[in-house]
């Protein structure tokens, strides 16, 4: 696409975020709704916009060539992002749920569900595309010195020994039918050809009745393929067939990737010629402009000097480096509070007038603060109100900045979208300026700056003035105080390892095989349909299965976001954990290395299997702990995955996994992620298929978000089934009916259809295609081998989920609207016996 192309959805994402930032910062407060379900129609609203606005912003961003609007649309993209977790805790809060049915809402808006995904930005990887090879490569090289004769093949499925036999068995029948069929055809032809000469003897062969048969064979033939083929198109054409799968990437396709990957390419060479502009046109503005700059600050100061000593008498204190230097004094100060600071009477009095003041002002904000917690209270009581957000701010500011800087411009005029120099210079000169004034200059054998200078000037003055150069310039208390105050900080975690480097340690643990190599499997390949009776379900008081869309965007929203931006992990709702529970072949593993996939995450693997005989002892476990999160908080993003998460907060331990020591963390896993702040992007991912076997009380303690993994309801199911055939090479044809075999495939988790569709898509079943389609029989013949998902396995999980924080939270407000309905009717009842 071009650039008038991304220029449109730039456009339209002006128009909704001026809409949205209308409703988010209205000119008067809002009243508060009292309605829970009016209330939820508008978090789904603004929810389901801002993903549009987020999925336009991503595709701006990630194709846009001019380096000047990169930064701008990058903090717009972070705060859209930002203000959709927001969001989601809100939605959470009101209605006790970690899944949301917004298909009315989208129904209201004319949207296709495929709008509902949450975007996940390309620059989580593109932006870090070399650390993130470098460090592949330091990984493989140190897996290979482990075990070099090793070589990494990809598994073959293995073949039960039941379906080997009966393969071979069926080869032999059909090699010994062939046989047969040959020689009575061999047969009856003899016996044809001998009747013919009992009867009157052979004749000479017609050519042209042979002529004509072939013809009408072969005619008949292409006939038939025709037909076919048209059948096939108006079917395709009138939406009741799939488009045949193409053998390669079809040229438009090849096309607009190409076109992509040029503009990325343009994206840096941009960059690097906006990076030269910066150095040269600071360099000239600081030589050109720069002595001027220093003169006329220097005039300033002398003025300011002046003025202040004949409204004072005394000239006045030069503020200090910390505080701002002579900026703060221009920005904030005037002569006539300078002369309140110095001259002590005036200080005495003001003191005084202060104190009466203040308890007359502490007596209004009194009242003022206890009015305020009324309206908070009924506001509390009367209904519900958006929460304050960290990020509305970033984007208004952001918005505004790019309207001021970009709106009033011709995009014909900049058609090849490279740097503006005019800005650069305008930003280089507020630069220099502070340069100048106060921070110490980068350029080689350059004059002392202006505060310096004016520093001694007004010391000179006052020797020669004040006769006050025996008094130096002391900071206020307040100001020592709070120096002091920084050196007696609270005690910092221990470090166990401080003469050894981050390689070192990254080293020791793929040894120990805790760093492990997370496979490559994006977030789209957890396939799924989105539940599109959500809403009707919940209405009915009926709760819904959660679809695979749903899991989806709980990931994105939970995991990847958070990891992928550090100004979101920073500003967001925090969540330092989660827990992902369902029954097997769910694709919790899976999920979990999506998460790793999406964000360039470390992977480590602190499963109680994976972590027995490792670090032995208790002065071992404190070691594997500081090792795990100094190189977690390192090499950030990182993903700390804890595979079947109940056995570490057991209730028992079985006698067989006493050898394991299961139970290992328990205690310091919660510890250590307390210590966890909003600027370190690590994640702890627990799964379990068990949960019901942990003490709920740790195991919640431990993980902050726990997210159900249902099996996958009808319309998962069919498209699983579909992704599955064609991935392993299959051809969807007309006999094989997705639908019944979606139906009928109800009760097994995706990890079954998977083996179900490696079983039947042999080999030699592939070459066998184009003569024997596929059916739905082969699949379910596989299929039944598998290990269906029981309701009570499922009822089970369902109780221990009424029993976390989030469910009991779930059962008592349906609890208290059940006793509000009864209340209702006793009342209803009362007012028609009256």
């Amino acid at each position: 696409m071009s650039s008038s192309t991304y220029g449109k959805l730039w456009q339209e994402s002006q128009v909704v975020l001026a809409e949205l930032l209308e409703k988010e910062l209205p000119a008067e407060p809002r009243k508060p709704e009292r309605n829970a379900a009016l209330f939820f129609h508008t978090l789904a609203i603004l929810f389901v916009r801002y993903v549009q606005v987020a999925r336009r912003l991503e595709a701006c961003y990630d194709q846009g060539v001019q380096p000047q609007k990169r930064p701008v649309l990058r903090r717009l993209l972070d705060g859209v992002l930002g203000r959709l977790l927001e969001l989601k805790q809100e939605l959470v809060d009101l209605q006790l749920s970690e899944y949301h049915y917004m298909d009315h809402v989208l129904q209201e808006l004319g949207l296709d569900p495929a709008d509902l995904e949450v975007p996940i930005p390309r620059y989580f990887l593109s932006e870090r595309a070399k650390v993130l090879q470098e460090r592949q490569e330091v990984l493989t090289e140190i897996l290979a010195r482990v075990a070099p004769g090793k070589s990494v093949a990809t598994p073959r499925p293995s073949m039960p020994r039941e379906e080997a036999v009966r393969l071979v068995q069926m080869a032999e029948r059909m090699r010994q039918g062939r046989l047969r069929a040959r020689f009575m055809r061999e047969i009856r032809r003899d016996e044809e050809r001998e009747r013919k000469v009992r009867e009157g003897g052979l004749e000479e062969p017609n050519r042209g009745q042979a002529a004509i048969c072939v013809q009408k064979v072969w005619k008949g033939c292409l006939q038939r393929r025709l037909t076919q083929q048209n059948r096939q198109q108006e079917m395709v054409f009138i939406g009741m067939a799939l488009e045949p799968q193409l053998m390669g990437t079809s040229p438009a396709t090849i096309r607009a990737q190409l076109g992509e990957e040029f503009r990325r390419m343009r994206q840096s060479d941009y960059e690097a010629e906006y990076q030269d502009a910066l150095h040269s046109i600071r360099e000239a503005v600081y030589e050109v402009e720069g002595p001027s700059m220093r003169e006329e600050m220097k005039a300033q100061l002398r003025q300011w000097f002046i003025e202040c000593h004949d409204l004072t008498g005394r000239f006045p204190d030069f503020p200090e480096e910390a505080i701002g230097g002579s900026s703060v004094l221009f920005a904030q100060k005037t002569p006539e509070e300078v002369r309140a600071e110095l001259d002590l009477a005036d200080i005495k009095v003001d003191k005084k007038k202060d104190k009466e003041k203040g308890k007359e002002k502490g007596k209004k904000e009194k009242e003022v603060e206890k009015k305020k917690a009324k309206e908070k209270k009924s506001e509390e009581d009367e209904g519900l109100k958006l929460a304050p957000s960290k990020f509305i701010t970033t984007i208004d500011q952001a918005f505004q900045e790019y309207t001021a800087l970009w709106n009033g411009q011709d995009e014909v005029i900049h058609f090849e979208q490279r740097y503006e120099a005019g800005l650069i210079r305008a930003e280089m000169q507020k630069e220099v300026a502070a340069e100048i004034r106060l921070q110490h200059s980068w350029h080689s054998f350059a004059p002392p700056q202006v505060d310096e200078m004016m520093r001694e000037e007004l010391q000179n003055l006052r020797l020669a003035v004040d006769l006050e150069g025996s008094k130096r310039d002391k900071p206020p208390k307040a100001q020592r105080s709070a120096k002091q105050k920084k050196g007696k900080k609270g005690k910092k975690e221990k470090d166990l390892t401080p003469d050894r480097t981050i390689d070192s340690l990254y080293e020791e643990l793929v040894l120990q095989g805790i760093v492990v190599k997370s496979p490559k499997v994006p977030l789209s390949a957890y396939s799924g349909d989105f539940c599109y009776l959500g809403t009707t379900l919940r209405l009915a008081e009926t709760e819904p299965i959660p679809s695979m869309l749903d899991v989806r965007q709980n990931i994105a929203l939970y995991a990847i976001l958070r990891l992928g931006s550090p100004t979101v992990h920073e500003l967001a709702p925090l969540v330092r954990s989660i827990l992902l529970v369902g029954p097997a072949g769910t694709g919790k593993k899976m999920l979990v290395h999506a998460v790793c996939t999406e964000t360039g995450a470390n992977l480590f693997d602190l499963s109680p299997e994976n972590l027995a005989g490792k670090y032995p002892g208790k002065s071992g476990l404190q070691m594997l702990v500081h090792l795990i999160f100094k190189v977690a908080r390192a090499l950030q993003p990182s993903v700390l995955w804890v595979g079947n998460a109940e056995k570490t907060f057991y209730k028992k331990v079985p006698k067989e996994e006493k050898e394991l020591d299961p139970k290992r963390l328990k205690k310091d896993l919660p510890k250590a992620l307390n210590l966890l702040t909003a600027a370190d992007r690590v994640l702890l991912l627990g799964t379990s298929r068990k949960p019901y076997l942990a003490d709920i009380k740790g195991l919640c303690k431990a993980y902050e978000r726990i997210l159900i993994i249902p099996r996958p309801d009808y319309a998962s199911r069919y498209v699983t089934w579909q992704r599955l055939i064609q991935k392993h090479g299959g051809l969807l044809a007309d006999s094989l009916d997705l639908s019944a075999l979606a139906k009928v495939s109800d009760g097994y988790s995706q990890g079954s259809l998977v083996q179900a569709v490696q079983a039947v898509l042999s080999e030699r079943r592939l070459l066998q295609l184009p003569k024997r389609p596929l059916a739905a029989s082969e699949f379910l013949q596989m299929l039944a081998r598998a290990e269906p998902i029981y309701p009570e396995e499922e009822e089970l999980l369902r109780d221990w989920y009424t029993k976390t924080p989030l469910g009991k939270k779930k059962l008592l407000a349906v609890e208290e609207e059940k006793r509000k309905a009864a209340e209702a009717k006793v009342k209803d009842k009362k007012k028609k016996k009256k």
